[in-house]
């Protein structure tokens, strides 16, 4: 009995392996030719579905008995398909746009190949719209009052067939428990963190004179581990209001050209397929796409109206599978606009659905962000309109959070609302913080639990030829001990020297928040003793870091600094700060350097330099973003120009000044994004130093001699190789972001953008600050031999370019850089080759 139940199993098993159908291939449009993702495809009479992944593939397997396998996906025709059960079967198909019939696709097949602008009706049609854009697209003008509600949802992606297995939602089986498997076809989410705010505009006159205020708002947060603040900032840089009515949409550091700008009609290629006579007024359906595939466009279709205004009223829009553009597997777009009483059309509604990854197949991140416009009041009755709905403080999070149940313009979907009760369970989650640690860690390079931290990391070990090897030892207090008060100090090492270095600090939050917690109001007193390269006091840069150790010709001219630092700040929430306060220095020369005064025989050793010095800055950053963390803040840079205006005056005699002097220094940056053909990044500096003053404070302009490329430093100049007392400089770095290389064959593959720089310096140094005139001066510093090393500009500038690729694998950059100019000096070098981490999107 048991060996014929073992024959009928096993015959059971090779009837089912030999009725196995199995159909694989790839999905594209009929019309462009282009991979189609998220189509669905599956077995008539059988629940089993896969979706097409961002290239088009797809492969499915069915064990019952089944002899049709279908296709279908939004915006296109059902396709179905006779199969032979119990084979396997490779079936590329091309799927037809909604409402087109064979013949209009073949037609428009025979044309992509011969494609043109002229004579080409699409195109006609999309130079109408193009005309008419200024005159449709509304300008909000006052007296108006709207609300404004948003929306982002993020959640961890993965294909459907894959959650069982799962390790990560295994461990945290509430989050399987919560998972959407509808909302994105053969994926399923799993939500974890959601954002909504709801804010109240009130124009008056002009959308110069706007106030705005957030009537309800309420996040699901983690807090302890993390700025979410300024994760929220790298998020609204991800995921951009898109509204094609502006000639570019941003995302990340890149800028699409919209469909329906200027020069869209180069870049994007125009297909009419459908009149849609169930709306009024009639609607022409366009398809567009990318005339390159791997450019940063968009391709989709346009709606728009045939009643003599020619304005795009709805858009679907996704993006290309071979598009160089970082970590984005798919991407989802969807724009509604209303009309409003003058005739023109504002966004009523958008939606950018993106699904992230570093891996295309592997677990991503799907994040959707919904806007939406709504409670239109025009007229004077807009201008009274309520700005808030509440005046306590006590509770503003609790009671805004309360307020947007109330007035939420729609209900939240089930995935929405699981991101709540998800987020909840996280944080009780012991796994889940051991994971945030770690990032938290990796994010600041401190570790510790309690009231104090350990770190950075980085920077235990580094060596340099004054110190020999360095062993630095720090740590910090957190938030556990004090939100208010905060405490760091590390000690530090040299095994050449044989000196202990050494730094303490406390600083004092001014107002009830958190020091860390922007607008900062602080106050600040600090007492160190280290070594410093003159000229490379930078706040960018650690010089213990073990990484910068590493340094290319000599590098033996250093600085003991004994420094007391009382310092001032105060924040605004425009983004308008400023700072004073008082530093007293001893600066001893340390390694190669001299400080002595007189002419050759006559010269005599100085010991230290002191330094008395009151200082002030003034910085205006509009609209900054940036994410804070506890040893720094990141900057998001965006299109808006950093202001910064810094200040010193410098007294003889006060506590064992040894000089009067004024400096005063005046700094912008400025980034400007120029559609498909990238963006430059733009410093412009000057400053001046007033008095008669030895080279240690002079105007050392800053070198680069690490291997990494650093775009505010010289990376071909040496360590105090130009001084001076009047300066004017300007920098600027270009991103195509792969306009050229997208267009050359096989290279396209590799998705690399082109980055080209230069950098210029102008100066000089007055007679007074002269060492050559002025005997009483330090003597600019020499090498072993007596050679001069340290100069001051001519009537020549210094002048450095380079050209580089970045997103190599993703994540490097290397730059080729050429020194034009002073090439005569000692121990230059003429080319030279840098590189550095650079992820971008």
């Amino acid at each position: 009995m048991k060996f014929s139940t073992l024959i009928f199993c096993l015959f059971s098993f090779l009837a089912s392996e030999a009725q196995k159908t199995a159909v694989k291939g790839q999905v594209f449009d009929k019309v462009t030719g282009l991979p189609i993702g998220a189509i669905t495809i599956g077995f008539e009479n059988s629940t089993i579905k896969v979706s097409s992944n961002a290239k088009g593939e797809y492969s499915i397997t069915c064990r019952e008995k089944v002899s049709v396998v279908y296709f279908q996906g939004m915006g296109y025709k059902r396709l179905a398909f006779t199969v032979i059960p119990g084979q396997d079967h490779k079936l590329n198909v091309r799927m037809i746009p909604e409402s087109l019939n064979l013949a209009e696709v073949n037609v428009s097949a025979v044309k992509v190949s011969g494609y043109r602008n002229k004579g080409n009706p699409a195109v006609e049609l999309i130079r109408k719209v193009i005309e008419h854009k200024e005159a449709n697209k509304a300008m909000l003008n006052g007296p108006l009052a709207y609300q404004e509600y948003e929306k982002l949802n993020i959640c961890l992606s993965m294909a459907t067939e894959k959650v069982k297995t799962s390790s990560l939602l295994n461990k945290l089986s509430f989050l399987k428990e919560n998972s959407d498997s509808v909302s994105l076809p053969g994926k399923s989410l799993t939500p974890i963190y959601i954002t909504e705010k709801l804010t109240q505009h009130i124009i008056e006159k002009s959308t110069s004179k706007q106030r705005s205020g957030i009537l309800a708002e309420k996040q699901s947060r983690i807090d302890q581990y993390i700025d979410e603040d300024g994760i929220n900032e790298y998020l609204d840089k991800i995921y951009q209001r898109v509204d094609i009515y502006q000639d570019d949409v941003g995302m990340g550091n890149q800028s699409f050209m919209s469909p329906i700008a200027q020069l869209a009609p180069q870049f994007y290629r125009y297909f009419i397929t459908d009149t849609i006579k169930e709306v009024s007024p009639w609607q022409i359906k366009l398809l567009v796409s990318p005339r390159n595939k791997e450019d940063v466009l968009f391709q989709g279709y346009l709606y728009i109206s045939l009643d003599g205004k020619y304005a795009v009223e709805q858009a679907k829009l996704s993006v290309s599978p071979q598009i160089n553009l970082n970590w984005v597997k798919d991407m989802k777009i969807s724009l509604e606009y209303n009309r409003d009483d003058s005739g023109r059309y504002y966004l009523k509604r958008s939606t950018l659905g993106m699904d992230l990854g570093i891996f295309k197949e592997g677990l991503g991140v799907y994040g959707e962000k919904t806007l939406m416009l709504t409670n239109f009041i025009t007229g004077l009755a807009g201008l009274d309109q309520p700005l808030k709905l509440h005046r306590s403080e006590n509770d503003l999070r609790r009671s805004k959070a309360e307020l947007l149940d109330k007035l939420r313009p729609e209900k939240l979907s089930l995935s929405d609302a699981m991101s709540y009760r998800n987020i909840d369970s996280l944080k009780k989650s012991e796994s889940f913080q051991r994971v945030m640690g770690i990032a938290s860690f990796f994010l600041s390079g401190y570790i510790g639990k309690g009231i104090l931290e350990v770190g950075p990391f980085n920077s235990f070990y580094s060596f340099n030829p004054v110190e020999g090897s360095r062993f630095r030892f720090g740590g910090r207090t957190t938030d556990t001990f004090s939100k208010r008060i905060f405490f760091d100090s590390h000690l530090a090492y040299g095994t050449r020297d044989r000196k202990w270095k050494y730094s303490l600090g406390t600083t004092l939050s001014l107002s009830p928040r958190s020091i860390y917690q922007f607008p900062v109001s602080s106050v600040t007193l600090r007492h160190s003793y280290e070594t410093q390269i003159p000229g490379q006091d930078l706040t960018f840069l650690e010089e213990d870091s073990f990484l910068l150790s590493f340094k290319r010709g000599i590098n033996d001219k250093w600085l003991y600094n004994r420094k007391w630092l009382l310092e001032f700040l105060h924040e605004t929430k425009s983004h308008f700060s400023f700072k004073f306060g008082y530093k007293n220095q001893v600066l001893n020369p340390a390694g190669g350097l001299r400080f002595v005064r007189g002419r050759f025989s006559e010269q005599t050793g100085i010991h230290d330099l002191g330094v008395s010095e009151f200082f002030t800055e003034i910085r205006w950053a509009p609209h900054e973003q940036f994410y804070q963390g506890k040893r720094f803040r990141r900057l998001i840079r965006n299109e808006y120009p950093v202001f910064t205006l810094r200040g010193s005056v410098g007294i003889k005699g006060l506590l064992n000044g040894d000089y009067n002097y004024q400096t005063l220094t005046l700094n912008i940056f400025k980034r400007l994004y120029l559609s498909q053909f990238g963006y430059s990044d733009v410093i412009m500096e000057a400053g001046g130093v007033f008095g008669k003053v030895p080279f240690p404070l002079l105007a050392i302009h800053r070198a680069n001699q690490s291997f990494a490329y650093q775009l505010p430093s010289y990376n071909l100049m040496n360590f105090m190789e130009f001084m001076s007392d009047r300066y004017a400089s300007v920098n600027i770095e270009h991103s195509f972001n792969g306009f050229f290389l997208n267009k050359i064959p096989l290279i396209k593959r590799l998705q690399l953008r082109e980055i080209v720089a230069v950098k210029v310096l102008q100066g000089g140094l007055s007679i007074g600050n002269d060492p050559k005139k002025n005997a009483d001066l330090y003597p600019f510093p020499v090498d072993k031999q007596g050679q001069e090393v340290s100069f001051s500009l001519g009537q020549t500038p210094y002048v450095e370019g380079s050209v580089g690729l970045s997103n190599i694998f993703k994540i490097f950059r290397v730059d080729l850089v050429r020194r034009f100019t002073y090439l005569d000096h000692p121990r230059v070098a003429k080319w030279g080759i840098r590189a550095k981490l650079k992820i971008d999107f």
